[in-house]
C-alpha cells in the first residue's frame, strides 16, 4: 500500500518525528495535499516540503498522525514480517523461563496501535488505532508467515477504540484458539482465559516484579495480594512459604486464582471484597507485605487527579495492615501517574498517617514490554517498594 495524500506540519514541529517520537496530535498538523482517509496511509512532511516519515492518519483522533517508518517504502506484507522478525528476535534471550511473552509491543516496536502476546504459541492481539485496523489485511498474513503463530485471537475490546472511531471487537483472526492456555513461568503453572480474562489474559508486564518478590520473601511471613487476579503474587509466595490471602472484587477472578494455586499444589486463601473498603477495616492481622496492584485507574491525563487520590487512599489504608518493618508494593499501570508522582502521594498518605515509609526499590515493566526512551508513553507500570519504619 502506498499513501495517497500528505500531511504538513506547523513549523518546528519536525523535531520530535526527527528525534524519534512517534505522534503528530491535531494541534501540529498545518494542511493537507491529498485526500486524506481516516485509517489511511500518508506521508509526512515539515513545514518546507522535508521528507519526515509514513504512517497512518486519523482525523477523528487526537493523535492524528502515528509514524510506521521514516523511510520512504511501501508498506506491504514484506514491511510487516520485517517488523514481526525484528520484534520477536529482539526478545530472544531477554524473557526466559517463561512460554509467554509480548512480542510487538506498540509503538516501541514501531508498530503503532498494535499489541501481541505470546502465550505458549497462541497469539492475542490487540488493535489500539484505526490506522492498524485497516492494515489488518496486510498485517495479519505477515504475522502468521513470519512467525508461524498456532492460532491467533484478537482481543480489541479497549475502550481507547472510541477516539479512533472503533467499536470493541473480539473474534478469532487465524487458526484455532483454545478458551485457556497453561504457561509455565518461573517453575510455576498458570491458566490463562485469553478469550476471556482482562486484557489478553494475564499480566505479562508483572513478572520482573513477581521474581524479585519470590526472591524477597520469606517462609513464615504474611502476604495480602490485593487486586490479586489470576492469582501469581500468592502463588510465588506460597511457593516460598507465606501465608498468603489474595482479594479481589470478582468472582471469576477468584476461581481462577484457586485453579492456578491447586494446579501447583499451592495453599492459598482468597476472598471476595472490594479492596478498598476491605482495608479501611479495623486490621484483623498484620502482614509482612502487601501487594496493591490496582487496574488502570486513569487513562487521560484529565483523570490524573483521581488516581492520584485513589493511590493515596490504598496507600492510607493500607499502612494500619502492616507489621513492624512490614513492606508494601505500590503500583500504578497508567502512565498518566510518574514515578515521581506516584512516590510523593505515598508519602502525603504515610505523612497522614505519621509514619515514616522507606523507598526500598523500584520496578517497572519487564523486558519483552520495552519502555523506550524517546517516547515516554510506553513507559507505564511503576512499582514503588515502601518499607515502614
Amino acid at each position: 500500500m502506498e499513501p495517497r495524500a500528505t500531511v504538513v506540519l506547523k513549523p518546528g514541529k519536525e523535531r520530535k518525528v526527527r528525534n524519534n517520537y512517534p505522534w503528530i496530535q491535531r494541534g501540529e498538523v498545518a494542511r493537507s495535499e491529498g485526500q486524506l482517509t481516516d485509517g489511511g496511509l500518508a506521508r509526512l512532511v515539515s513545514s518546507e516540503g522535508a521528507f519526515l516519515a509514513v504512517g497512518t492518519w486519523n482525523g477523528e483522533s487526537r493523535f492524528r498522525f502515528r509514524v510506521l517508518t521514516k523511510q520512504e517504502e511501501p508498506i506491504d506484507e514484506a514491511f510487516f514480517a520485517a517488523r514481526f522478525t525484528q520484534s520477536s528476535a529482539l526478545r530472544d534471550g531477554l524473557v526466559t523461563g517463561t512460554n509467554a511473552c509480548r512480542i510487538v509491543y506498540s509503538e516501541a516496536d514501531q508498530l503503532p496501535g498494535l499489541m501481541i502476546d505470546d502465550y505458549d504459541g497462541h497469539f492475542v492481539v490487540q488493535v489500539r488505532s484505526k490506522g492498524m485496523e485497516s492494515l489488518k489485511p496486510v498485517w495479519l498474513p505477515a504475522l502468521v508467515s513470519s512467525l508461524s503463530p498456532k492460532s491467533v485471537y484478537e482481543r480489541s475490546e479497549m475502550a481507547g477504540r472510541e477516539e479512533e472511531g472503533l467499536g470493541p471487537y473480539a473474534g478469532q483472526l487465524f487458526g484455532e484458539t483454545p478458551k485457556e492456555v497453561e504457561i509455565d513461568e518461573s517453575g510455576l503453572r498458570f491458566v490463562v482465559p485469553v478469550t476471556g480474562g482482562l486484557k489478553t489474559g494475564y499480566y505479562l508486564d508483572q513478572r520482573n516484579t513477581r521474581r524479585l518478590f519470590a526472591e524477597r520473601v520469606s517462609a513464615g511471613q504474611k502476604v495480602l495480594d490485593a487486586f490479586c487476579y489470576t492469582g501469581a503474587f500468592s502463588c510465588y509466595a506460597a511457593r516460598a512459604g507465606a501465608t498468603t490471602l489474595g482479594i479481589d472484587t470478582h468472582e471469576g477472578a477468584l476461581a481462577l486464582a484457586r485453579r492456578n494455586a491447586e494446579l501447583n499444589g499451592l495453599t492459598c486463601s482468597f476472598d471476595m471484597a472490594n479492596v478498598f473498603d476491605w482495608l479501611e477495616q479495623e486490621p484483623a492481622t498484620k502482614f509482612d507485605w502487601i501487594v496493591l496492584d490496582p487496574p488502570a485507574i486513569a487513562k487521560s491525563g484529565a483523570a490524573r487527579d483521581s488516581l492520584k487520590w485513589a493511590v493515596w487512599k490504598l496507600v492510607h489504608r493500607a499502612i494500619p495492615h502492616l507489621a513492624d518493618g512490614g513492606r508494601l508494593i505500590v503500583c500504578s499501570c497508567s502512565y498518566q501517574l510518574d514515578q515521581r508522582e506516584m512516590i510523593e502521594t505515598a508519602r502525603l498518605a504515610a505523612s497522614d498517617r505519621g509514619v515514616r515509609l522507606f523507598l526500598e526499590d523500584v520496578t517497572i515493566q519487564d523486558l519483552d514490554h520495552p519502555a523506550a526512551i524517546q517516547f515516554p508513553e510506553s513507559l507505564y507500570l511503576k512499582c514503588a517498594w515502601l518499607r515502614l519504619g
